[in-house]
């Protein structure tokens, strides 16, 4: 008998086949379409020349073994794939779709942070966009941390990351000496079917995992943070030495003022310093002094170009990645009492309402009287006895009336804590501690939000000094509105927690009054997330459109050139303007400077907050880790289709209560109002409500914590029934009537 390559031409049969389709099809469809039995010798040669013409580019190999022609891939959106809890999506530039979600088998081998075609399917208006990804266009540089695993036949790298939703196979030959239970590093060698495995290559053994140090260690590797300098750029800062005790001409001698430090107990760098004076006629002049990092750091250096590498200091739960050496940062440039420090000092006169009068900016020589922590100014300002008691109160004093006026302005009062973990001597989270802000924290944030504001509004007074039509080429800090779909997600469900939100679009003083009405509720936390999340994100960059959550229709950030790039780009440029115009080719060249640091500080900051967010959730993991079996009361913190994320009070951990866990009844997701109930039980779990959770389980590697319902929840049940009870009496209520006396 003839094949069946004797006796038909295949290959056209397959185009015209796919033609007539007009759709991608898959290898089963198509045999169907030729009348070729599956599993023929026949089928087995369709496979391999559908394979073939992929590879020669007559046809395209999509998601899910389905083969099209090149126009068929046509009509996609190109995007970055990023993957949340199982949930895939892609962030593309089209306007009309910015966003795509992916299933999970419609991701063929998308990675997270890969580039990818992905093909939009048909769907019911107002629903979410879906689709599949069709297209690799450009592999993200993958480093994958995870630990090794055999399971009898094969090594495989289990990823710590969840961005990683599949395991990696590696080969003996690529282990690397890396034996099952170690923590290594890796990066994907191919993945060239998503019915196949990944395959990936061990490039550094970091030691046997679920040990707090080892773990801590990996959280670098990870997102690849430097553990040291190159010897150049140490030898570049240790060239510096102390500055002398006199100052030199073109430095304004501070050292019999009285200036003073206010920093967290445990820094190590001290880059700003305070001072204040009275008046003859009554106002106040607030000097901010901070260190002058641009005269150790100069443009091109050694120093320099590492630096902008960096772009900040990155502070991880048992460690800091410095953005300069020790050399500099806590010693040469760090305000240290009783030392002189070269500075860059930012003198404002304020009247007692807060208003600023005038300015000046100068090149300084200070010597700190005195170094506070916070808490120690804290008890001064209460009314303790203690050193420098009248200057702490009047800063406290001033900086009252700057947070008021700002207030009045349109800044947005965001009350933001801080957890710190406190470490044993094997890197072993033993608890954490939740840092408010204070009368001392909010001294030293009202005073150097005065500065960045006075240098940024500076640049108006060079454009009327040189009559330009644009300001000088400048680093700003900006941060754009809200996303309007963002903000219209969160105020529903604050709506749905029972606040009073008027509709329309919310201008800062209506984000002030949701803000106020949470106080002292359980839900405030919640409610104060809810709307962080909804604000866009504060960047960098060499244009300028004001920053929206502060207020301010100027910003900069000067007061931190140790641990953050953009302000010493900032020092220069004041530096640089002080002497004069530059010429035409010197602006040009300033131009690419800014705008090259605002989008380089602008990722390395984003990559810093991912890191340090990496580095709370592992401490927080190995802190349930120690206290599995054990009840607590948690509040909601987040709602999705599998489960709530609750955060544990005492320990303040945040974990997952998955919704197949909650055995008593059968729950529904209710995406409208961001919440899950109980059919049967109405039981309500929502943003803010109280519950009772037993941790479960704890991982380390994968960074999860599992949460279980502890078996007494009398006290905490929330029912379906009492809240839309309740919301109705409000509305039957309805808005207060005004009266002429009000």
């Amino acid at each position: 008998m003839k094949r069946l390559t004797e006796i038909r031409n295949l290959r056209a049969e397959v185009l015209e086949a796919l033609a007539s389709a007009m759709v991608p099809m898959q290898l089963l469809d198509l045999s169907k379409n030729l009348h070729l039995r599956a599993g023929s010798d026949d089928y087995e040669y369709l496979r391999s020349l559908l394979e073939q013409m992929a590879e020669e580019g007559v046809i395209v190999r999509m998601s899910r073994r389905r083969f099209g022609l090149p126009q068929q891939a046509e009509g996609t959106l190109l995007g970055t794939f990023s993957m949340y809890h199982d949930n895939g999506m892609v962030r593309t530039e089209e306007s009309s779709v910015p966003v795509v979600h992916v299933r999970r088998h419609d991701m063929a081998t998308a990675l997270d942070g890969d580039t990818v075609r992905v093909r939009l399917h048909a769907q019911a208006p107002g629903r979410k966009p879906r689709g599949e990804v069709v297209e690799i266009v450009a592999r993200a540089e993958h480093v994958i941390t995870g630990s090794i695993d055999y399971d009898g036949s094969f090594a495989y790298l289990i990823p710590d990351d969840n961005k990683y939703h599949v395991d990696f196979l590696i080969s003996d030959a690529n282990l690397k000496g890396a034996r099952p239970g170690d923590k290594v590093v890796g990066t994907l060698a191919r993945w060239t079917h998503d019915n196949a495995a990944p395959e990936a290559v061990v490039t550094e053994v970091i030691g046997t995992s679920g040990s707090a140090s080892v773990e801590f260690a990996a959280i670098l590797k990870e997102f690849r943070l430097p553990t040291s300098f190159p010897p150049e750029v140490e030898a570049d800062a240790r060239r510096h030495d102390e500055p002398a005790d006199e100052a030199p001409h073109q430095r304004t001698d501070l050292r019999s003022i009285t200036i003073i430090t206010i920093d967290p107990e445990d820094a190590r760098d001290f880059d700003d310093a305070l001072s204040l004076t009275e008046l003859d006629n009554g106002n106040v002049e607030l000097g901010v002094h901070i260190a002058d990092v641009s005269h150790y750091v100069p443009e091109g250096s050694a120093l320099d170009k590492q630096a902008l590498e960096r772009g900040n200091s990155t502070y991880l739960v048992d460690c800091v990645v410095p953005m300069l050496p020790e050399h500099l940062s806590n010693n040469i440039c760090s305000l240290v009492p009783h030392k002189p420090r070269n500075a860059f000092s930012v003198f404002m006169e304020f009247t007692s309402a807060g208003v600023r009068q005038s300015y000046r900016i100068e090149e300084t020589l200070i010597k700190s009287a005195r170094r506070f922590t916070y808490d120690e100014a804290q008890r001064i300002i209460l009314g303790e006895d203690g050193d420098h008691a009248d200057l702490l109160r009047r800063l406290r004093q001033l900086a009252d009336a700057l947070y008021t006026r700002r207030m009045k302005s349109g800044g947005i009062d965001f009350e933001t804590e801080e957890v710190k973990f406190l470490l044993d001597e094997a890197k072993m989270p033993v608890r954490a501690v939740v840092k408010r802000r204070t009368e001392s924290t909010s001294l030293v944030e009202e005073c150097m939000l005065a500065a960045n504001r006075t240098v940024a509004e500076h640049l108006h007074e060079l454009k009327k000094r040189w009559k330009w039509r644009d300001v000088p080429p400048y680093l700003y800090r900006v941060h754009d509105q809200p996303d309007k779909e963002k903000i219209t997600s969160a105020i529903g469900i604050i709506r749905t927690l029972g606040f009073d939100v008027p509709s329309g679009q919310l201008a800062p003083s209506n984000v002030n009054a949701i803000l106020r009405q949470a106080q002292g509720r359980a839900e405030q936390p919640v409610v104060n997330t809810l709307l962080l999340r909804s604000m866009a994100k504060a960047v960098y960059a060499d244009f300028n459109i004001g920053h929206y959550g502060l207020g301010f229709s100027d910003y900069a950030h000067f007061t931190s050139p140790i641990r953050r790039y953009p302000d010493l780009v900032v020092h220069r440029l004041l530096k640089e303007y002080a002497k004069g115009q530059p010429d035409a080719r010197r602006l040009r060249q300033l131009e690419t400077i800014v705008s090259y640091a605002g989008d380089q500080c602008s990722a390395t900051e984003r990559a810093s907050v991912e890191a340090e967010r990496a580095s709370t959730k592992l401490a927080q993991t190995i802190l349930a880790r120690e206290h599995i079996g054990s009840d607590h009361v948690g509040y909601v913190t987040g709602v999705a289709t599998f489960g709530v994320f609750i955060t544990i009070k005492d320990l303040m951990i945040e974990g997952l209560l998955h919704i197949r866990d909650i055995g008593d009844d059968y729950y529904i997701f209710d995406e409208q109002r961001m919440r899950i109930y109980g059919r049967r039980t109405k039981r309500l779990f929502r943003y803010g409500s109280l519950v009772r959770v037993r941790i479960a389980k704890a991982n380390t590697e994968k960074r999860m914590i599992d949460l279980v319902l502890s078996e007494d929840q009398q006290d905490l049940v929330e029912t379906l029934e009492l809240v839309e009870a309740t919301q109705t009496k409000l509305k039957q209520r309805g808005p207060k009537r005004r009266t002429r006396e009000s």
